[in-house]
């Protein structure tokens, strides 16, 4: 039955990513600590029904944080996508998932680890300040343009920023993209998941403009939207570039282009989700989840959510 009261997330898994290569990608996650819980294979009945992608199989992975309950799901379409959705000659594009950010305490020691294992950051790293602290970042392009970044800083300032605060890296600790429009995100989150802003903040400074890539001075603004502080978030992102200055990826984002496409979340209600979006749930297995009741909607952003209502053996009859 549909609830009057807005659904409401339970909790953000993590981000999606649709992969050309999932081993390349599970040793990427490996080297930021991630650990293979599941697979499945998908027909493309199956596959098209979830995502709406037409006569594409599909192949999921999912992987997670040991110790916790976060973690990234694969999926690679089979056949694989044509188009990458993100080009990294031009860091400042709109309306598409970005960067996924991970919590390094030690900076230095964390880059080191992964490079060693043969993924490259970019030689830029940016340093900042915001009213809560000076902070470090560093970025590095992946494979189909999926963007990771390791932020540093003063540990105090993590607290309440991350889960997995004692590792070389911590948890995915949020998925963010740019946006042109931040007030109809953060509307679709409210309305979609009943998600709220948990931590707002801005920057302006020429090494983060660096590392961007964006040859015009950034006054960024940006929304940290979920369920709270120390658990994975969605960062919605404005530039502040004039209007008309950004590329819009709102139509490139979608399966099975690919590149980060969207999020996980789980959800007490599916239904309600569907009736507050006008999506459709569809009962499927999800590996790492079990049998789910999934709605699937684009966002504003350009990302792809998908609501997971664990369902009893009893609502799967």
């Amino acid at each position: 039955m549909i609830k009057d009261t807005p659904p409401r997330a339970v909790a953000i898994h993590g981000p999606i990513i649709s992969s050309s290569d999932l081993d390349a990608h599970i040793s990427l996650f490996s080297a930021f600590g991630l650990k293979e819980v599941a697979r499945y294979d998908r027909s493309a009945a199956e596959t098209d029904a979830i995502w709406g992608s037409g006569a594409h199989a599909s192949t999921e992975v999912t992987l997670e944080t040991p110790g916790t309950v976060f973690g990234i799901r694969l999926i690679r379409f089979d056949p694989v996508g044509a188009e990458q959705i993100r080009d990294p000659s031009r860091g400042s594009d709109c309306d598409a998932l970005k960067v996924i950010d991970f919590y390094a305490p030690d900076l230095a020691a964390a880059r080191s680890s992964i490079e060693a294992a043969g993924f490259l950051f970019k030689p830029e790293i940016a340093e900042y300040d915001t009213p809560e602290g000076r902070y470090q970042e560093a970025h590095l392009w992946g494979l189909d343009g999926v963007v990771c970044a390791l932020i540093s800083g003063d540990p105090a300032l993590f607290v309440d920023l991350a889960t997995v605060r004692d590792r070389l890296v911590s948890e995915p600790q949020s998925i963010s993209g740019p946006v042109q429009n931040a007030d109809a995100t953060l509307a679709f989150l409210d309305r979609a998941f009943g998600l709220g802003v948990i931590h707002r903040y801005g920057l302006e400074d020429s090494s983060f403009d660096a590392m961007v890539g964006s040859n015009a001075q950034l006054r960024l603004r940006a929304w940290n939207v979920g369920t709270r502080k120390d658990e994975p978030y969605f960062g919605i992102i404005d530039y502040g570039l004039p209007r008309g200055s950004q590329h819009s990826l709102h139509a490139a984002s979608r399966p099975p282009h690919r590149g980060l496409l969207g999020a996980t979340l789980k959800v007490r209600d599916a239904s309600a989700v569907a009736h507050a979006t006008g999506a459709r749930p569809v009962p499927a297995f999800v590996p790492g989840f079990g049998k789910a009741l999934v709605v699937t909607v684009q966002g504003p952003n350009g990302a792809w959510y998908q609501a997971l209502q664990s369902m009893t053996a009893e609502d799967a009859t």
